[in-house]
């Protein structure tokens, strides 16, 4: 089973919502199943989709930075949102359990290693956290989309990322 999750605003308008939405009816099928979910409030989120879950693949998407220009594949999560601690007397920085995504083009897609230290850091270090403590074979790719680019688009890219890679 695969979990891909978007985070969302309460007027649905933000890029990750929008691209969501298109890549869900773009992917093709797969014989494990992909469910999918929509992140307003992150503890939550990971308390009903993610803890007491097994998935072979997790894929986040948040919105990037205002002036980004390409997808970021992000490799690493802090344990911090809002200069708090995420989880105490856990490690500083987690690598994400990334999958192989060696075949991906450069014009759209960029290697980095800031979450920031909000929504989407939160989830992905709490996922994280929780996939090295109970479920070391599953993987985590979390997204950064250019907040200012067509949803459409995004989507077709990162269907390519994923299929080029064998992870559907």
């Amino acid at each position: 089973m695969i979990l891909i999750y978007a985070f969302s605003n309460r007027w649905a308008t933000n890029v990750s919502r929008r691209t969501y939405t298109e890549l869900m009816k773009i992917l093709p099928p797969c014989q494990e199943g992909i469910k999918g979910g929509l992140v307003v409030l992150p503890k939550e989120f990971f308390h009903k989709y993610i803890e007491h879950n097994q998935y072979s693949l997790i894929i986040g998407l948040g919105d990037g930075p205002k002036f980004s220009d390409r997808i970021h594949i992000e490799t690493q999560t802090k344990n911090s949102y809002n200069d708090q601690s995420i989880y105490p007397f856990s490690p500083i920085f987690l690598d994400l359990n990334l999958p192989n995504v060696d075949i991906y083009d450069s014009r759209f897609f960029k290697i980095s290693s800031n979450m920031g230290t909000y929504n989407c850091n939160y989830l992905a270090y709490l996922t994280q956290l929780y996939i090295d403590q109970h479920s070391p074979s599953t993987l985590h790719l979390f997204l950064h989309l250019p907040p200012r680019f067509n949803a459409n688009i995004l989507a077709e890219r990162i269907s390519e990322l994923l299929q080029n890679n064998h992870l559907l």
